[in-house]
């Protein structure tokens, strides 16, 4: 009943609209050519120029004489450090885990990850919606436990098949000795062994944040979409709002 509610209501406001999925954004023709004779608004969850998809088509408009007007909406990279309590300028830089498709597994963001940490910097990992990868089907988000998992298999291929940035030898400049060290430290610590949190449904009546060892909190999540934060050095203040989470 909720939810017919919700429905209602959002048909009242918004007045009559069409689910769009991702191949109809990445190639827009229809969308642009309904808004060079109508005023069309393109309704997304989050801030919409946080997505390259977005910014493309921004670009796409701009390109057929299609004036474009953005409003800037909430996104999980502006909203996660207030709701967890972490301080904005010590992340690092983000990443996404993808579903593995076939025998595709890459491990930069797990390098990244190792980066990171390596500079005492936080890491917000975003987590996939699409096992498929078309873009096209009802999302089916991506669990922290899977996400685990994924980071574990990244873990287990850089040490069985390691790119060859990272196999052993003579490094050939600082950059590539840093991330040697770092990745040696994962392999080393091993990823449930991290400390993390998990953001479930932020912005939302249903968010929950934990805080936690990762493998000990993987199942406390709620149902929805999550994003998991990688911590690194905690300041004093830190640990305190951590802390509170629990």
């Amino acid at each position: 009943e909720d939810d017919d509610i919700g429905e209602v209501v959002k048909y009242q406001i918004v007045g009559e609209y069409e689910l769009l999925m991702r191949p109809e954004i990445e190639n827009p023709d229809q969308l642009l050519d309904l808004a060079s004779e109508n005023a069309v608004a393109l309704m997304i969850v989050g801030d919409p120029l946080q997505a390259t998809t977005h910014v493309d088509l921004q670009l796409r408009a701009k390109a057929a004489g299609i004036n474009c007007h953005v409003i800037h909406g909430i996104s999980i990279t502006t909203i996660v450090t207030g709701a967890v309590g972490l301080q904005s300028y010590r992340f690092g830089r983000q990443v996404t885990l993808t579903f593995p498709f076939g025998g595709h597994l890459p491990t930069s963001p797990l390098e990244m990850i190792a980066d990171n940490l390596l500079l005492g910097l936080h890491t917000l990992v975003h987590l996939d919606l699409d096992p498929t990868g078309s873009g096209s089907d009802t999302p089916s988000p991506m669990q922290p436990k899977e996400a685990i998992q994924v980071m574990e298999k990244m873990a287990e291929r850089l040490i069985d098949d390691p790119p060859p940035h990272l196999q052993l030898g003579e490094a050939n400049n600082d950059r590539e000795a840093v991330r040697k060290m770092s990745v040696s430290r994962i392999l080393k610590n091993g990823v449930g062994n991290w400390h993390g949190v998990i953001c479930s449904n932020m912005g939302g009546i249903g968010s929950k944040v934990t805080s936690g060892i990762l493998s000990e909190i993987a199942d406390r999540g709620s149902e929805g979409i999550h994003s998991i934060v990688v911590t690194g050095d905690l300041s004093e203040m830190e640990e305190e709002a951590l802390a509170r989470l629990n």
